[in-house]
């Protein structure tokens, strides 16, 4: 038991308790009562018929890295590298917008794999990124917080089991806008959605307020950026979704926040039950999450493989199997290698400002969302963003009183957890498809 705290404290890649989490003992008011039902597996065939669906897990073409129609790399972004995967669509489709995908909480691009290969075989030009502080991508150190003298070693190495963007010695401050500035910035100078095709955004978890940001502009006037290229994927008219590049939003399970805090913003709380809340987290950060130490020796001294296989395993609630040694690793070799900027990412994440939860981006955002085709799909049987918290009931309750007008929003309950794209493939690509002709082909 105390192995998974530590493992969980220090990357999050666990999810037991990531900063997103609509956590059941938090968000589960006393007295209180959904106002709206949610999908069974039964019903939601009404709206997604899987049935007759192929199997797209295993029928899409096998493509790897070195293929021409694959390539990853790393992005130079304000002298960060930020690792990319990019897939080439196997068919040619002008009507096809390119997609891109964005990770959650201390994951990365790796676990897109079959969202990405299915994809890709269905015409669709892909794009992964890992984001900045996460994956294989740089993680900054403050200069103010000294480094390890094994950082450069640890990320430059030829002899590493991966190749780790280089740890840069700059300040930065972790935000979902601040990762939506970047996916602008990287569409913009790859002219991703500049054909007239557009882009469609997906995230998991974390990420989905990432694409959530990006596609509405958010990012614009709270953080310093070059006014020239102040928003691309939105349009130069943020509030006009004429000029936006976003053609559709998929989310899967999302969550509510850059950490846990923005729970504190659900309305059914009294003063009281805030308050005692809110003290619970100041305590937590001060004992744990704040505590630079206690990260370095979880990272160092607690995390191995066997942890996270252990920790990931109860994640994937419909196919334990697929936890396999290319996802393990995929979680294990940016905590280890990140060196101190590892620390000073988990650190942030979960003692920063949480940000806007997707329903204060509704409100905010309204005349852009509304008009935008957004799909929820999610685990049934998640237990890090549970579709019976704040944002499922949210969304749940958006779907069926159909809130925004023009059925722009709908969401499909499938078989999985958290990761359920990569626990359950088959079921979850079929509903992305089914969406993707539906919604925004609209064929």
């Amino acid at each position: 038991m105390k192995k998974h705290l530590f493992s969980l404290t220090a990357i999050g890649s666990a999810f037991l308790s990531s900063p997103g989490a609509n956590s059941f003992s938090l968000t589960k008011v006393p007295g209180s009562k959904p106002t709206t039902s949610v999908p069974t597996l039964r019903d939601r065939h009404s709206a997604t018929s899987l049935s007759s669906t192929p199997d797209l897990a295993s029928s899409a073409p096998e493509t790897s890295a070195d293929s021409p129609s694959s390539a990853s790399k790393f992005w130079k972004w304000r002298n960060h590298d930020i690792f990319t995967e990019v897939r080439l669509p196997l068919q040619n489709d002008d009507d096809k917008p390119a997609a891109i995908l964005l990770h959650g909480f201390g994951a990365s691009t790796t676990y897109w794999r079959e969202t990405a290969k299915t994809l890709q075989s269905e015409g669709y030009e892909v794009h992964a990124l890992d984001l900045l502080g996460q994956g294989r991508s740089s993680k900054p150190v403050p200069a103010e917080t000294g480094t390890d003298d094994t950082d450069s070693e640890k990320t430059a190495s030829s002899s590493l089991p991966m190749e780790m963007g280089v740890n840069t010695n700059e300040k930065v401050e972790y935000s979902i806008n601040l990762w939506a500035n970047l996916v602008d910035d990287y569409a913009r100078e790859h002219g991703i959605g500049s054909d007239d095709r557009g882009v469609v955004l997906m995230g998991n978890s974390l990420g989905s307020l990432v694409a959530l940001a990006a596609a509405t502009g958010d990012f614009v006037g709270t953080i310093p950026i070059e006014a020239e290229k102040s928003c691309y994927l939105a349009g130069t008219r943020v509030s006009d979704s004429s000029s936006s590049l976003v053609r559709g939003l998929c989310l899967f399970n999302c969550a509510v926040g850059l950490n846990s805090r923005n729970l504190l913003k659900n309305p059914m709380y009294n003063s009281f039950q805030r308050a005692v809340l809110n003290w619970l987290f100041d305590l937590l950060d001060f004992l744990v999450f704040d505590n630079k130490l206690l990260l370095t020796y979880a990272l160092n001294d607690v995390v191995t493989k066997d942890v996270l296989r252990d920790a990931l395993t109860s994640l994937y609630t419909h196919d334990p199997e697929r936890v396999d040694d290319e996802l393990v690793d995929s979680f294990y070799y940016p905590a280890k290698l990140g060196g101190s900027g590892a620390v000073e990412a988990i650190r942030q994440i979960y003692t920063n400002d949480a940000g806007l939860t997707p329903m204060e981006m509704h409100q905010k955002h309204s005349e852009v969302l509304d008009a935008m085709p957004l799909h929820l799909i999610w685990g049934e049987d998640d237990v890090v963003t549970p579709i019976t918290g704040d944002v499922g009931r949210f969304y749940c309750d958006r779907v069926a009183n159909n809130r925004g007008g023009r059925g722009m929003t709908t969401i499909d309950v499938v078989s999985g957890g958290h990761i359920l794209f990569d626990d359950n493939p088959i079921e979850v690509n079929a509903a992305m498809l089914k969406w993707l002709d539906r919604k925004v082909l609209k064929k």
